[in-house]
């Protein structure tokens, strides 16, 4: 009998348009997962964009925008099981089943729920409802997203390695109690490049609106590389070295994002010239954004040109998506009929 292959999931959020940032953070990680012998799951977790929610949004329409992005930046839909949160009721039921065996005291230490209860201690009079039973289990329902298709490994970044060690923590004590039901994932570190924004600080995110979009035309590209904040501080570095990681992290924000943006895109002599204008102090600025700008319109050119592509509308996304929820489903079923019977409920008599 051939082996099993490995069972990677990865979740992607909702966010409608698509950045640098999620660029070199997630998708490049997807495309290299492709070369991999492996069964692929992303889930689009919609039910987690919900957590914060204050008023209506059309989560519906940014998850297709997202999709088309995806595939239009070269994820193969044929080769990966591509599947929205939402569309797998059983999730819910499992993280029903899950809570059910989760100390309150499991889920206040996590970082995401006391960073918000942080805040909201400093300042008190801050409105809406960030405070919300579902911020609270939101390590319940990704641990429901993980264990219910059988996932063997989770990349994920720092910011969710906790979510998913949470996940085991659940699934192991589950199994401690009821017999061995919930199959328990490994989760690795996934290297992501963090991009810091274009307004020079740390991170570049949509909240922020400090983005450079995947689906930006020329003419915005231009703008916002123009936009970016240099300096004519002296240069502090020495020529010890001139690789890009080593001279980066000691430029100026707005600086090293433009270094940063040229060593992703741009030929590795293109970089080294403006590296050596910028150690000899020219007025170089003008010509790096210029250069950068180019090779940014260059990058999001082909990628435009597929999200654009008649064949790849809306509603080949919504197929894709139904026709993959209607692949994940057994699995999800079974995942959650086997936790029914093993905590005694039974099997659901109207699934029988």
């Amino acid at each position: 009998m051939a082996d099993k292959k490995d069972v990677i999931l990865s979740g992607i959020r909702p966010t409608g348009r698509l950045h640098y940032g999620n660029y070199f953070g997630a998708i490049t990680h997807f495309l290299r997962l492709q070369e991999q012998d492996v069964n692929r799951f992303y889930f689009v977790a919609d039910y987690h964009a919900l957590t914060t929610i204050q008023e209506r949004r059309d989560i519906s329409a940014q998850t297709i925008h997202m999709l088309r992005t995806y595939i239009a930046c070269g994820l193969d839909p044929n080769e990966s099981i591509i599947y929205r949160q939402s569309d797998l009721p059983s999730t819910a039921e499992l993280a029903l089943l899950l809570g059910m065996i989760t100390n309150i005291g499991h889920l206040e230490r996590g970082t995401t729920y006391k960073d918000k209860l942080g805040q909201i201690q400093s300042d008190p009079k801050q409105t809406g409802n960030p405070l919300s039973y579902g911020l609270l289990g939101y390590p319940v329902l990704m641990a429901a997203d993980i264990l219910i298709v059988k996932a063997d490994i989770v990349p994920v970044g720092d910011d969710q390695r906790q979510h998913v060690e949470m996940a085991c923590d659940i699934a192991t004590k589950f199994n401690s109690r009821f017999g061995e039901t919930l199959h328990i994932p490994k989760p690795i570190a996934r290297n992501a490049l963090r991009l810091p924004g274009l307004d020079g600080s740390s991170k570049m995110g949509k909240s922020e609106n400090n983005t450079l979009d995947l689906l930006d035309d020329e003419k915005t590209v231009l703008k916002k590389v123009k936009g970016v904040p240099t300096t004519t501080e002296p240069s502090p570095l020495g020529t010890d070295s001139n690789t890009p990681d080593d001279v980066i992290p000691l430029m100026p924000p707005g600086v090293g994002v433009l270094f940063r943006l040229l060593d992703l895109l741009a030929p590795a002599e293109v970089f080294q010239e403006f590296l050596q204008e910028y150690r000899d102090q020219g007025k170089f600025y003008g010509n790096l954004k210029k250069s950068v700008a180019q090779h940014v319109s260059e990058f999001n050119a082909p990628i435009i040109e597929r999200f654009n592509d008649p064949a790849l509308d809306d509603a080949h996304i919504q197929d894709i998506l139904r026709t993959n929820a209607m692949k994940v489903s057994p699995i999800a079923l079974d995942t959650v009929e086997a936790c029914r019977e093993a905590i005694g409920i039974g099997r659901s008599l109207y699934r029988a």
